[in-house]
């Protein structure tokens, strides 16, 4: 089955990153991780290609489709071949041994028994076969052939559990495409997010070290108190402590979204992708009715339902006769495929019924009963969660989406606060504590404007996640397919994306990084 994330362009895009990495390694020297830029959309390519979960859903459709071909493939004819090869012996072979040793094989002999006529005359009879054969040895062989014709629904039956279990297969092995794209999605925001927080950790420490300076050269000329450059070194020393940590965190967060997307975990993954601001325009019942429909998850416990009621029908056929068409041969030698001792071959009907079976066929119905309510309840369980999923998700993504315009005017009036602090504090009008905490406010709100941003769009692919928004196949459009008729290849068929499953930077959620942002204050924040 082609998607169209096919293995090709599989192949291609890991094969050109690997190039790309030993190239990078050959330049930096060997002791240096490898540095690759990465946009969102190459990172999800790469998870899909890579990531084991996938490799794994896979491997388990596959033996869904092999168990559904046992299960038709047992509706025909099986040749059976049976071949025993025996030493034997004991009293009931003695005599016909010791005629054997006397006279050889059965042969006619030179006696003739005589008859009495009806006249009363005596008559020479034909002559009597005398010797044995010498059963020393028992050579059997046997072919039977047997085809079903009637198995009270217990083929049938199980032809539709294992249809209904590769349906089930191929909607786990889309909603498991779906976690890897969220996967990758969350590791990359992260990454940027921890970047975005370096960077005002710097900018925190560069602010520090210019008030630094002036602190100083005043000090210097007697014109602070010493305290205040005591204060302010303290200050700094803060700031560095923070910047240390979250560049920490930033290396942990590459290390992570590199094993997320199959390569090296020392590598050197440098995001090329930075967040914005779309507002969606999606209402909450859209989204979950949405998700009720797509969630391949939500589709699957359906389709658990359908086969436990396949394992009925299949248990229910302990109830009924079956009917098989029944042909064989079988030949008994002292020889290996020798029929000197036995020859015979017989075809027809079988009919098998089990007319008291002590109540084993009415326990396993009631078991498939409990089976279907299990799985119905799960079932319940799973929607009710995808509600909740899609529920919380868009709600936190409308939550951060408020935040981000409150958020967006902080770090416009922290930055007018800071300078005016700055410009009182340099004319003796305001002490250095007014100037810090000017300092520490225009930080936390830029913190809290990347957070915000950050929450926004984790809070999107969540809720695209939620909602099972495609990757490679769209799970509404299989379903229907195979409520139609069509078999699984055809259902995959017909419900193939034909867009790449990873288009983030098109939908206007996140974008290159060399597309300006509107700017604030010329900081680069909206």
């Amino acid at each position: 089955m082609k998607f169209s994330y096919s293995l090709k362009k599989k192949i291609v895009l890991v094969g050109f990153l690997s190039c790309t990495l030993a190239f990078s390694a050959s330049v930096c020297g060997a002791g240096e991780p490898a540095t690759i830029r990465l946009s969102l959309a190459d990172s999800i390519r790469m998870a899909l290609a890579t990531d084991e979960s996938i490799e794994s859903s896979d491997a388990q459709r596959d033996a869904a489709w092999h168990n559904l071909r046992s299960a038709r493939r047992s509706k025909g004819p099986v040749v059976s071949w049976n071949s025993q090869a025996y030493r034997i012996g004991g009293r009931n072979y003695e005599s016909a041994n010791e005629s054997h040793d006397e006279y050889g094989d059965p042969h006619a002999g030179s006696v003739r028994p005589l008859y009495v006529t009806d006249s009363g005359q005596l008559t020479a009879g034909s002559p009597v076969s005398v010797g044995s054969y010498a059963y020393r040895n028992t050579f059997a062989n046997s072919w039977n052939l047997t085809v079903p014709l009637y198995t009270g629904g217990q083929v049938e039956g199980q032809i539709d559990e294992g249809r209904y279990r590769l349906n089930r297969a191929d909607l786990t092995t889309e909603n498991t495409r779906q976690s890897v794209r969220y996967a990758a999605a969350e590791g990359y925001a992260n990454l940027i997010h921890l970047e975005n927080l370096a960077k005002v950790a710097r900018e925190a420490v560069a602010m520090g070290n210019t008030q630094l300076n002036l602190i100083q050269a005043q000090f210097e000329e007697g014109a602070v108190a010493e305290a205040d450059l005591l204060m302010m070194k303290v200050n700094i020393a803060n700031d560095r402590q923070n910047l240390v940590n979250a560049e920490k965190q930033v290396e942990v967060a590459k290390s992570t979204l590199a094993s997320l997307v199959g390569l090296p975990q020392d590598t050197d993954v440098e995001p090329v992708d930075i967040f914005s601001y779309e507002p969606y325009d999606k209402d909450l019942a859209d989204c979950e009715a949405y998700a009720l429909e797509h969630r391949p998850d939500g589709l699957a416990a359906d389709y658990n339902i359908k086969a436990a009621q396949a394992q009925k029908d299949t248990a229910k056929a302990g109830y009924r006769p079956k009917v098989s068409a029944v042909a064989g041969q079988s030949i008994v030698g002292n020889s290996p495929f020798r029929s000197e001792r036995s020859h015979a071959w017989e075809a027809g009907l079988n009919i098998s019924w089990n007319i008291f079976d002590n109540g084993v066929t009415a326990e396993n119905v009631r078991q498939a009963d409990a089976n279907i309510r299990a799985y119905e309840a799960e079932a319940r369980r799973v929607k009710k969660n995808i509600r909740l999923e899609t529920r919380t998700a868009y709600l936190n993504m409308k939550a951060a989406e408020q935040n981000i315009q409150e958020t967006a005017l902080a770090v416009k009036q922290a930055e007018d606060s800071y300078l005016i602090a700055q410009v009182r504090y340099e004319e003796g009008v305001d002490v250095l504590l007014g100037l810090t905490d000017a300092q520490d406010k225009l930080t936390r709100a830029k913190q809290n404007y990347m957070t915000a941003l950050y929450q926004y769009n984790l809070s999107r692919a969540a809720l695209e996640k939620a909602m099972g928004v495609p990757v490679g196949i769209d799970a509404l459009r299989y379903v229907a397919a195979e409520k139609t008729g069509a078999t699984a290849e055809q259902a995959l068929q017909a419900s193939q994306m034909e867009k790449e499953p990873d288009e983030y930077e098109d939908n206007g959620k996140w974008t290159q990084a060399d597309r300006p942002l509107g700017k604030v204050g010329g900081k680069g924040y909206p």
